[in-house]
């Protein structure tokens, strides 16, 4: 399949995350895009005429079987991933896949084999690596200013905070599990983007359903109140921990809720090296250390983007220059085995092996 100066974009699922995908391609310089795929008719409609789309598929088979798309972008629930991009990369096209990757490890690891089978490039979007913050924090990484990393923090609470509370966000069998794998997937890969990627040794983690199976439900007071079924399915946590090993020495501790009796939301990550430590706060990067033999606290400037332009850009041009993406599939699947290694230690309440 012959590749343009501009990547040809199909986008599966055309809900809000499909938008904003639509809006962050269509604002690039190297890419297109061609055609779009949803069931939902109003949406499919909609986000067409708003980007002036004319192929327009209401199944998504038809889309990956057209010639014009180069790629497809795939923003459908969580229990869709893996077969819609198995899909994809058999029907010649790359795929940029919302997150989290898949429901488990096994599903994740097909993906990555379709990809090295079809010579696909696979990303998965993860956007907050993309944020000009989170860009200059690894750019200092990686130059050695951080010295040793040896531990990091992984933090995000919602007060309250349960999204579609009795619909597919909160049935297991098609979000793969709560905050963990929803929300906390994006902090613990920029957490692990950061460390390098180590390999996961080992986990002990807990788990707590405490809000989404309670009968008051107003006070729940969800977000996606449209995907909301009242006295439907919540057999997913709210609330995980974990403490993670990783190889080199590192460790990570992670908390993560959808609803906590907290007084103040919170996400951030923390980095800790023997040079420099970091905290990375939605938009505010703080660097603390030595300067001269006292204590320092550093600002640093860098050039605002948006990271879901940013991530657009990266992925169209990876396709461009036959490189490997970061959030590329294969890396990814190290993260899935940690979700699913914090599910699994949780469960039988001890700490487990990952990879045994």
């Amino acid at each position: 399949m012959a590749i343009s100066k501009k990547v040809k974009i199909g986008i599966i699922g055309c809900g809000s995350i499909g938008n904003v995908h639509a809006r962050s391609f269509s604002s690039i310089e190297n890419a297109e895009l061609v055609a779009f795929a949803d069931m939902n008719a109003e949406n499919l409609k909609k986000m067409a005429e708003q980007y002036g789309v004319k192929a327009l598929y209401s199944d998504a088979d038809d889309l990956i079987n057209d010639e014009n798309v180069d790629a497809v972008i795939i923003c459908v629930p969580n229990f869709l991933h893996r077969d819609i991009t198995v899909k994809a990369l058999n029907g010649g096209k790359h795929v940029l896949c919302e997150k989290p990757m898949a429901l488990n490890a096994e599903q994740a690891r097909e993906m990555v084999d379709a990809a090295e089978k079809n010579d696909r490039k696979l990303m998965i979007a993860l956007c907050q690596r993309f944020t000009p913050q989170s860009m200059a924090l690894k750019s200092m990484i990686d130059d050695g200013m951080f010295g040793d990393i040896y531990h990091a923090q992984v933090v995000l609470h919602r007060r309250r905070g349960i999204p579609g509370l009795g619909g597919w966000f909160t049935t297991k069998s098609k979000s793969g599990g709560g905050p963990l794998i929803d929300i906390g997937v994006h902090v613990m890969d920029l957490t692990l983007h950061m460390m390098g990627y180590p390999r996961t040794e080992a986990v002990s983690a807990a788990t707590y359903t405490k809000f989404g199976n309670r009968s008051d439900y107003n006070y729940v007071n969800m977000w996606a109140e449209k995907f909301s079924v009242k006295g439907g399915t919540f057999d997913v946590e709210d609330y995980a921990t974990a403490l993670v090993r990783l190889e080199g020495d590192m460790t990570m501790n992670l908390e993560c809720a959808w609803a906590a009796n907290i007084g103040e939301e919170q996400l951030f990550t923390m980095i800790l090296g023997d040079k420099r430590g970091a905290k990375l706060s939605g938009g505010k990067l703080e660097v603390f250390g030595e300067d001269c033999g006292y204590l320092a606290d550093f600002v640093h400037q860098y050039r605002e983007s948006n990271n879901f332009e940013n991530e657009a850009r990266h992925f169209a041009q990876a396709i461009l220059d036959n490189s490997e993406p970061i959030a590329s599939g294969k890396e990814v699947l190290n993260l899935q085995l940690l979700i699913d290694g914090i599910y699994s230690s949780a469960e039988k309440k001890m700490e487990v092996k990952i990879g045994e």
